[in-house]
């Protein structure tokens, strides 16, 4: 992660915070909108009793674990970003800055562990989700989302490694190359990295280091030996009818994004 980039980016916190359908200065309430966050949240509480400890790993300004305070939850979060986390902690004090590489806990500290469009932003990917791991405790919940840089389906295509019918061949045999390679060493996992893209007008994950996408994400909690992992294409709430289409047939790997749910083996 290049950490100096967000350490002291006020532009990016203000982005974050101007990103919350609800406004961050708002009050934290449940609200039945389609915010970015909301799927994310609701996945890292499910089935948890009140009160149980939740870490959110990027946590911005602090949208998440507001709203998983505000729902009975001891939601902890953690950021590179000293302007963000200066914001966050204005409604969860919880939220603190770390280095970008060991979590500040102790092991098996946590009910459910989660980073949400953070994966594709770091150095060592998978250095990052066993820090995750590490602090997470048996039968916990760990909730990665990504966008999916290896689209082979998909519309409003906003990454060079997403647009146009040629790439997205090169993606499709990218897919079909790592999943055979899991096939042959299932004790390994590739993520492949990308060049970030420098222009006058920034578009989304232009700063992207990590080519994230489901197969590989499903592949890591397969090596840890995760007992339940399911693995979705949209990463906020939609009709439920509609994501249980989308997510029917392997056709979520080759779209959208890479919402992938997982249970630590206890």
């Amino acid at each position: 992660m290049n950490v100096d980039f967000y350490k002291n980016n006020q532009g990016y916190s203000e982005k974050l915070r101007d990103s919350d359908p609800r406004k961050f200065q708002s009050a934290p309430v449940l609200c039945p909108n389609q915010s970015f966050y909301l799927k994310y949240a609701r996945s890292l509480c499910q089935g948890l009793p009140q009160r149980a400890p939740i870490l959110d790993v990027g946590c911005g300004v602090g949208q998440v674990v507001r709203d998983l305070t505000a729902w009975g939850f001891q939601a902890f979060g953690v950021d590179v970003s000293q302007t963000s986390i200066a914001m966050a902690r204005q409604h969860s004090p919880t939220c603190q800055v770390y280095d970008g590489r060991k979590l500040p806990f102790n092991n098996r500290s946590f009910s459910a562990v989660g980073a949400f469009n953070v994966l594709e932003h770091v150095r060592d990917p998978v250095y990052f989700l066993d820090e995750m791991h590490r602090v997470l405790l048996p039968g916990g919940t760990m909730v990665v989302s990504s966008p999916n840089f290896f689209r082979v389906i998909g519309w409003r295509d906003y990454h060079p490694r997403m647009q146009g019918f040629a790439q997205k061949m090169r993606n499709l045999r990218t897919l079909w190359r790592h999943s055979n390679h899991y096939s042959r060493d299932p004790g390994a996992v590739v993520f492949e990295k990308l060049t970030p893209i420098i222009r006058d007008n920034p578009m989304p994950d232009d700063d992207a280091i990590v080519a994230t996408n489901s197969i590989d994400i499903r592949q890591y909690f397969r090596m840890r030996k995760f007992r339940w992992i399911h693995v979705s294409c949209v990463d906020r709430p939609v009709p439920m009818i509609l994501e249980a289409v989308l997510d029917a047939t392997p056709l979520r790997f080759l779209m959208l994004n890479s919402f992938v749910i997982a249970q630590k083996s206890g």
